[in-house]
């Protein structure tokens, strides 16, 4: 049957282009529901990730479909940026590594040639990403597609507008600015030029505290730099995220495996450790000079000055300093950061560096706590360390872990003691920012910025912070301007709710970001075309483009200004004059642009949060009215492959132009079976490929085979499933409209046909209920994989149904009738363990016999629920007896001892009821004779066992 999905593919994707299924118009008779997925970048082919964030915009938008919403999912393409200039010219240079890329894509050889532009590089990838995602049977409207950059020639215009725009608001600005640099190449690294694990890291700002080193060796050797007679002072830069911490400092650390130097830095004598670290100094406005090598062990052991308490602390080694990060010279604060705390510990238990014993325990003696934290003893990095049972600084994510819980909560709730002076009594984060300048003002500490953990940018250089002067940059620091960002994402919806706190965060940090790069593809800055403004900055609100991108072409794009825009988005300027410039086109585009905006739904992977996202919000407040902020933002997590991240290294991606060689509706299911909306990564099972297509298959055959069959009485059973039929449908509508596809599988797949097993076991299905069960299953599964459903849907509902499909009416759901299976379920455990304890006595019987309770029990057990809901359990006895006497007390012992007895009993009739019509298939299945009888006619003794939902059992 292989060649039959490929077939009805080709069928229903045909059909679909056919009929235009995906290009909506306007229709105010329907609501509407305007989708967006980011648009992916063109540095090569998607692969099973890409699909997986795809394949969930398309079930949601298949499943708005079939609910009457009148759907507008376009796509675009971005090619911004510097990736595909790199990977063009190193193509045409032979670099090795593009090569070797390119050929694990299976790109032809002969098709290379074609790349060796960055506009040919793009126009090929989006060429091909195009075929991927038609293959895959995505309902775009493709009429709207657009890329990135100046190549194209309407959305230039555009972008020139929207920055125009924000430079008249106040929110773009020159100046100076720490940026992501890679020294290597001279560029600015963006997100979209580094491996997706690097993505949001940023640099970060701290401090270099300025110790003073004592060390007759190497101040010796200062003279034959500067001469005799200089004072000289020797730095020891450490660098913080925690300057306040600087009174608490017990010894520096440096690592003794590393190479140091002695440079001349802004006329001070600096230690510096020979790495990356130098180049990201001098980046940062220092005159270096380098002066000769250090041995690290001649410091070691040596004494350097505090700053700020002028006490002098040992400089001990410890391998857990990174000379690749900060300065590469760390100051210890062992009572607040775990790191030290251990490494002291490790050097007096001899665990390392043992011939530093002695003072590392004067180090550790002179320990002093410097604030006052309501969660912690007075050493809170001794209090966690002993709490999380860490043994040595070997145990990386545990301390790792220690370190961000204590100052976190330090930041927020720990209080400064009296050693703080001026600033003793406020908490950290109050004084944070005043304690650090007026140690910069002292010249103890200078502002730094440094990334938390190196990384080599996609041209192969590590990258570096650099303060990047005469650069462009969007003031997201803007405090009036955060606050609509605040305003926006509180009335937003959000899958999950979690993304609201995480936003609201990264608004808060977020500072100002460099908008623009130089030799690049993309929009020039129109005022300065020097630059060119970068990836993350020209894809904020592309959305409100895609409504009108298959309508501006009829423009000439040198005759565009930005009057044409203000009218269509912002509604500023006089119809009528504007429609003599550009013509009639311009009615057309603003009725588009109001009708489908705002955006109701962007879904995207979690790596976008604090990027893109974040600005996406930020713009549009910027730019629009209120009533035009986007509405709902769905969030998935990274992408598993059979458990297993992909990787190139472990040579597991899968391409999506290869992935479309196997059945799309069986790898359409995976992907919704991956996983649930969320930051939880989803694990795809591609291993499971030919399970799901046998699974398809079946139910194809089934759904064929069997639809108009069955037979034409209804039973309670046939109630039952069709009530259950109902809440499924109830439950699944749930979860798509959360975008949890994993659990409408679950129910409305797996769960479902259980069900149907469950039914058919005890009664003959009924027509009615045979058809609903296939029509709606089959409704179920048409988002997740349409090419088979809707062959099925043509099969059973005709061609005209199959190519615009409905959800169905949902009946209210019956609490009472959903009580039957459970009920049979119950009793048929009760004669499996009756039948058991008759085994294990080695008793044989032919007959079982299955007693009613009285009606009387009944109205016991109704009035008993009554006044259980009324007045409660402890009301029962007392309430009963006056209802009925005392001959009800027994009963009302066993209601107070398990009140869930009154939850699982069905009306008498529909107990007696059931019996009959489940009877032949008890009895085929225990192999005996089933003899209903009512507790009033039954002369069996233990009859009077019987009560309502449990029917007493005799085996004979």
């Amino acid at each position: 049957m292989g060649d039959f999905f490929k077939e009805i593919e080709n069928k229903w994707q045909r059909i679909w282009d056919e009929k235009k299924i995906f290009e909506p118009e306007i229709d105010e008779s329907k609501p509407k529901f305007f989708l967006t997925v980011p648009y992916p970048y063109m540095s090569g082919l998607l692969h099973l990730g890409s699909a997986y964030t795809f394949g969930r915009g398309d079930f949601i938008a298949r499943f708005k479909r079939l609910k009457g919403f009148n759907v507008l999912w376009p796509q675009g393409w971005h090619i911004t940026g510097a990736p595909i200039v790199a990977n063009s010219l190193r193509l045409r240079e032979g670099d090795p590594k593009i090569l070797k890329d390119l050929k694990i894509q299976k790109i032809p050889k002969e098709d290379w040639e074609k790349l060796k532009t960055p506009e040919g590089w793009a126009l090929y990838f989006i060429e091909k990403n195009r075929e991927a995602f038609k293959k895959f049977g995505f309902s775009i409207d493709w009429r709207r597609e657009f890329y990135t950059s100046y190549l194209h020639p309407w959305y230039n215009k555009f972008i020139e507008w929207q920055y125009r725009k924000l430079k008249e608001k106040g929110l773009v600005t020159k100046g100076k600015h720490p940026v992501v640099w890679d020294p290597k190449v001279n560029a600015v690294i963006g997100d979209h030029d580094r491996a997706d694990e690097y993505a949001g890291i940023g640099p970060v700002e701290g401090y270099i505290i300025k110790f003073h080193l004592y060390s007759p060796k190497v101040l010796e050797r200062l003279k034959s730099f500067d001469g005799e007679n200089k004072i000289r002072i020797l730095v020891l830069p450490c660098f913080t995220l925690r300057p306040e911490t600087v009174y608490g400092v017990t010894n520096i650390w440096i690592n003794p495996e590393s190479e140091y130097t002695l440079a001349k830095v802004n006329n001070e004598y600096w230690i510096l450790p020979k790495t990356i670290i130098i180049e990201e100094i001098k980046n940062q406005g220092f005159e270096v000079e380098i002066l000769e090598d250090i041995d690290p062990k001649a410091i070691l052991g040596e004494f350097a000055e505090n700053p700020v308490t002028k006490e002098k602390v040992p400089i001990l080694p410890a391998k857990f300093v990174d000379p690749e990060v900060g300065t590469g010279i760390v100051m210890s604060v062992p009572a607040h950061a775990p790191y030290d705390y251990i490494a002291l510990r490790d050097i007096i238990q001899g665990e390392h560096f043992s011939e530093f014993k002695d003072l590392a325990e004067k180090a550790l003696k002179s320990i002093k706590s410097l604030f006052v934290v309501p969660e912690f003893d007075v050493l809170p990095a001794k209090t966690i360390i002993e709490k999380m049972n860490i043994r040595s600084q070997d145990e990386k994510e545990k301390l790792e872990k220690a370190t961000q819980e204590i100052y976190s909560k330090e930041f927020y709730n720990g209080v400064l003691k009296d050693i703080y002076g001026k600033f003793a009594g406020k908490k950290i984060y109050e004084v944070k920012d005043e304690l650090a300048k007026e140690l910069c003002n002292k010249k103890i500490a200078i502002k730094y910025y440094t990334l938390p953990i190196r990384f080599k940018s996609r041209y192969g250089g590590v990258c570096i912070v650099k303060i990047v002067k005469d650069q462009w940059f969007i003031k997201y620091s803007d405090p009036e301007w955060k606050k609509l960002a605040h305003e926006c994402v509180d009335q937003m919806k959000f899958i999950p709710e979690d993304i609201r706190k995480i936003l609201h965060h990264t608004i808060n940090w977020l500072r100002d970001w460099a908008c623009t790069h130089k030799k690049e593809l993309g929009t020039p800055l129109p005022w300065d075309p020097e630059w060119t403004i970068e990836s993350l900055s020209d894809s904020t609100i592309y959305m409100a483009f895609y409504t009108i991108a298959h309508i501006i072409k009829q423009i000439p794009p040198e005759k565009i200004e930005d009057d044409l825009f203000d009218y269509i988005f912002l509604g500023i300027g006089d119809e009528k004059e504007l429609t003599e410039k550009y013509g009639e086109v311009v009615k057309k585009m603003r009725r588009e642009f109001l009708y489908w905006y705002p955006v109701d739904l962007r879904t995207s992977g979690k790596d976008l949060i604090q990027n893109h996202l974040t600005f996406y919000i930020f713009h549009h407040v910027a730019i629009f009215p209120k009533k035009l902020w986007p509405r709902a933002i769905a969030i998935n997590g990274w992408v598993l492959r059979d458990g297993k991240k992909m990787s190139k290294s472990l040579g597991n991606i899968i391409l999506m132009l290869d992935v479309a060689k196997q059945s799309i509706d069986a790898i359409r299911f995976l992907l919704a079976y991956a996983g649930n909306s969320g930051l939880d990564d989803a694990n795809i099972e591609f291993s499971r490929v030919e399970e799901v297509k046998r699974e398809l298959e079946e139910w194809y055959r089934f759904a064929i085979e069997n639809y108009n069959k069955g037979t034409e009485k209804e039973t309670l059973l046939d109630k039952w499933f069709e009530n259950y039929i109902y809440n499924i449908l109830l439950e699944v509508e749930k979860e798509y409209e959360n975008m949890n596809f994993k659990n409408v599988l679950v129910k409305g797949w797996y769960e479902l046909e259980n069900a149907y097993r469950f039914y058919i076991r005890f009664t003959e299905p009924s027509k009615n209920i045979l058809n609903k069960y296939i029509e709606f299953r089959t409704l179920i599964l048409y988002p997740i994989a349409p090419h088979i459903a809707s062959e099925i849907l043509e099969k059973i509902k005709g061609r005209d149904f199959a190519i615009k499909p409905s959800w169905p009416e949902i009946k209210e759901y019956d609490q009472e009738i959903a009580k039957i299976r459970p009920f049979i379920e119950n009793l048929r455990n009760d004669i499996i363990r009756v039948v058991e304890l008759l085994k294990r006595k080695g008793k044989k019987y032919n007959n079982i016999k299955i007693i009613i309770a009285s009606e009387k029990k009944y109205e016991i057990f109704d009035k008993a629920k009554e006044i259980v809901s009324a007045y409660g359990l402890k009301e029962l006895t007392k309430r009963l007896i006056e209802e009925f006497g005392g001959d009800v007390v027994k009963l009302s012992q066993k209601i107070f001892k398990d009140p869930g007895l009154l939850n699982i009993y069905l009306r008498r009739e529909w107990e007696m009821e059931i019996l009959e019509n489940i009877k032949p298939k008890l009895e085929e299945e225990f192999n005996a004779k089933i003899i209903i009888e009512i507790e009033e006619e039954s002369k069996e003794q233990k009859a009077a066992n019987a009560l309502p939902g449990k029917p007493a059992i005799i085996l004979q």
